[in-house]
């Protein structure tokens, strides 16, 4: 059985935006505990962000852009 997060017609975008967000953290040498700490937020959020398995807010996309100090646009270089 296919649920929604399977059949959403953006899993390849929401796919790549979470393999940049982690790509920029890698990069940065930050861990996903230190990003969730500094974007305000929990562990579990992002790993499920940087695995394409949710869809997140504008508000939360801001919040991981600050905590990685790079612009919103930076996390959709796909």
């Amino acid at each position: 059985m296919r649920g929604y997060a399977q059949d959403n017609p953006f899993l390849r975008e929401r796919e790549l935006l979470g393999d940049t967000i982690k790509k920029i953290r890698e990069r940065k040498g930050m861990t996903q505990e230190e990003l969730a700490y500094k974007a305000a937020s929990n562990v579990s959020y992002l790993a499920k962000i940087e695995n394409g398995y949710v869809n997140t807010s504008v508000r939360y996309l801001i919040k991981i852009a600050r905590g990685l100090k790079v612009k919103v646009r930076d996390l959709f270089e796909f």
